[in-house]
């Protein structure tokens, strides 16, 4: 009994030894988590020392955005940090304005500040990606402000410009400083990542279509699978461009051209079922005799 414990424990000893081959792959697989970690890390020490530094009001303002504002892509987080800085730009200026018109009229204040928000929902339901979490940003910046401003006894004291002012460079510290880290520590891939996705899904619609018509629209069910699953992977592109544009300023100016390639291949997946329904198969046609 002594020696088979010891030789189950000798076998667990050396099950929890790895390879070469098996180290190697634990790195490479662990890699890009650890070097986000550590970059997320620095990103908010470093908002944080700036905030403290410059002796803001809530420097952890500061440190929460880079936080927010850091993601696995450079492009993602470049875009992501612009729209970010344009939501709380557009909803500061709102309540300062709102602030002026209402300065001692209470009810009238949070009335139009309810309204503003409904505003900033509806916008935000009707764009996509990033520009929706700006109008989503610019109306709970807008409520935050107001919140500090209001106090325990709910009455306006007049500090709205400030506390906007504020607010505003707490956040492009974070932005700035989760935008230097990245860009110094990710050339960025979303251009090579986009175009190797592009150039996937235009070979499987051409071969299926290819193979559809060489079938006679043969096989409607097993293809109607691969057309949906294309359809997926055509809707997932339109992060991935955002992410692009956020890389490149000069592929900004051909967002239309890539737009357009996406409605040419869903043009060609309609094409392509069309063809392959049981009701346009191609049928013999029969021979008169006479």
């Amino acid at each position: 009994m002594r020696g088979i414990g010891l030789s189950a424990g000798g076998s667990q000893q050396s099950s929890l030894i790895f390879t070469g081959p098996q180290l190697r792959d634990l790195i490479r697989t662990a890699a890009p988590a650890l070097l986000f970690g550590l970059r997320l890390w620095a990103s908010v020490c470093m908002a944080l020392y700036v905030a403290f530094w410059l002796e803001l009001d809530t420097p952890s303002w500061a440190g929460a955005t880079a936080a927010i504002v850091c993601q696995p892509s450079l492009g993602a987080s470049l875009r992501k940090g612009w729209y970010r800085l344009i939501g709380t730009v557009v909803g500061a200026v709102a309540i300062v304005v709102m602030t002026a018109c209402f300065p001692q009229n209470r009810g009238a204040f949070l009335v139009t500040l309810a309204l503003w928000g409904a505003a900033c929902a509806l916008v935000a339901t009707l764009l996509r990606n990033f520009a929706s979490y700006a109008a989503a940003l610019a109306g709970y910046t807008a409520a935050i402000i107001a919140s500090d401003q209001l106090g325990a006894v709910g009455g306006l004291n007049g500090n709205a410009f400030l506390l906007a002012v504020y607010r505003s460079s707490e956040i492009c510290i974070g932005i700035v400083c989760a935008g230097v880290v990245l860009a110094a520590t990710d050339l960025g891939g979303a251009r090579r990542r986009l175009a190797t996705l592009f150039a996937a899904i235009s070979a499987e619609i051409s071969r299926g279509f290819t193979g559809t018509l060489a079938t006679a629209g043969a096989g409607f069910e097993e293809t109607q699978t691969v057309r949906r699953e294309l359809v997926r992977r055509l809707i997932v592109l339109e992060p991935v461009i955002d992410e692009a544009l956020g890389e490149s300023s000069q592929l900004r100016y051909h967002s239309p051209v890539l737009q357009i390639a996406i409605d040419g291949l869903l043009s060609a997946l309609a094409s392509w079922r069309t063809a392959a329904d049981p009701a346009f198969r191609l049928v013999p046609t029969p021979v008169l005799t006479q």
